[in-house]
C-alpha cells in the first residue's frame, strides 16, 4: 500500500498537430473552471464505475466516454446543501479557492451527475425554497445534495491549443448502498452505466481520461490519504505532471 503520490509518471506528449494549433492562436483561452466526480460502488477488488458517452453533438470531446462533470456555474455558489468536505479535501481546495468557491466546486459535479446521469446525491430534507437552476429539481424531490465522503483527487488543465479549456478538478465518491443506484441516458450523455476497470479500459477514452484513471488507480491504492493531489497541465510545449499543492 502507498502513502504518497508517485509523480514519476511517464506524462503524455502533445502532438505535432496540437504544437501547430497552439502557435497558430493568437492568445491561448482561458481555463473555466470545472469539476468532475467520479462514482463508484462496491469493494476496491469488485468496484464499478459511473461513466457515460458524450453526444456526437459536442463540439468539445465528442463520442468519448466520461465520468459525470462541467463547469461550475454561479448558481452553485448558493446551492443549499448538507454534510461537510473532509479537512484534507478541504485544506487543498482552499489553497486555491475561497471556502465558497471550493463548496461551489464540489457541489457542481454534483449537479452534473444529476444533469448527466439522472442520480441525485444528497439527503432527504423539506425545503420551501426554490431556485430557476437545475438545484430546484432536488428541493422538489425533498434532497439537499450532500458533501459527506466526496474527497478530492485530482486536477487537470486542458493545453493551450485547445478552443476550449477548463480547469478541471476530480472528486471520488462511494455510493454505499446495498444495489446499484438507477441511472438513465440524458442529452448529454448516452450508453450510461455502471462499469468496471476491465470494461473501462475497453471503451474509448480521451487521452486525459486516460491519464485521470491512472491517478485514480495510484488514489485508490493509498494506505492514508496524501495531503496534495495529481496535477496535470502544460506548459511550452510539455506536459507536466506532479502535485497540487507543491509537495
Amino acid at each position: 500500500m502507498k502513502s504518497h503520490l508517485n509523480t514519476s509518471l511517464e506524462p503524455p506528449k502533445l502532438t505535432n498537430s496540437e504544437l501547430s494549433k497552439r502557435k497558430n492562436l493568437d492568445r491561448a483561452p482561458r481555463p473555466r473552471l470545472a469539476s468532475t466526480i467520479v462514482l463508484t460502488h462496491g469493494p476496491k477488488n469488485k468496484l464499478k464505475i459511473l461513466m457515460g458517452k458524450r453526444s456526437i453533438k459536442h463540439d468539445f470531446m465528442p463520442s468519448v466516454y466520461v465520468f459525470p462533470g462541467g463547469r461550475v456555474d454561479k448558481s452553485d455558489s448558493y446551492a443549499k446543501y448538507t454534510g461537510e468536505l473532509s479537512m484534507r479535501t478541504k485544506t487543498i481546495l482552499e489553497t486555491a479557492y475561497n471556502p465558497r468557491k471550493a463548496r461551489a466546486l464540489v457541489l457542481a459535479s454534483l449537479r452534473e451527475t444529476y444533469e448527466e446521469t439522472s442520480l441525485m446525491i444528497g439527503r432527504k430534507e423539506d425545503h420551501k425554497t426554490t431556485s430557476k437552476s437545475t438545484w430546484n429539481e432536488f428541493y422538489k424531490a425533498g434532497l439537499t445534495p450532500s458533501l459527506d465522503g466526496i474527497e478530492v483527487f485530482g486536477r487537470a488543465i486542458t493545453p493551450p491549443h485547445r478552443h476550449k479549456r477548463f480547469d478541471a478538478w476530480f472528486f471520488i465518491k462511494n455510493i454505499d448502498t446495498k444495489r446499484l443506484p438507477d441511472i438513465s441516458d440524458t442529452a448529454e450523455l448516452e450508453d450510461v452505466a455502471w462499469f468496471t476497470f476491465e470494461q473501462i479500459w475497453e471503451l474509448n477514452l480521451q487521452r486525459a481520461t486516460k491519464m485521470m484513471l491512472n491517478a485514480l488507480v495510484e488514489y485508490l491504492n493509498f494506505q492514508s490519504l496524501p495531503s496534495n493531489i495529481f496535477f496535470s497541465r502544460a506548459e511550452r510545449g510539455k506536459f507536466i505532471t506532479d502535485t497540487y499543492p507543491k509537495a
